[in-house]
């Protein structure tokens, strides 16, 4: 077992929202779960190919759905 350093980040209300630790324990546990540092995980999605039918455009159906948000913070 390793000592990690940490330090816990809280939010307003002093409930833990972040843990930073030091980044030679993270290689550390990198190293211990067996991960290769930089390596992306990579998920084959060609499963999921053909699996969506549209009937518009997909970029137009992106703007027409975002644009229907309820956004608070543009009302300001």
């Amino acid at each position: 077992m390793i000592a990690i350093r940490k330090k816990i980040v809280t939010d307003e209300d002093h409930n833990p929202v972040e843990v930073v630790i030091n980044y030679d324990d993270w290689l550390e546990i990198e190293r211990l779960l067996g991960l290769q540092p930089g390596k992306k995980l990579l998920t084959d999605l060609s499963a999921f190919r053909g699996v969506i039918t549209m009937t518009e455009d997909a970029l137009e159906y992106q703007r027409r759905i975002r644009a229907e948000w309820d956004r608070e913070w543009d009302e300001e």
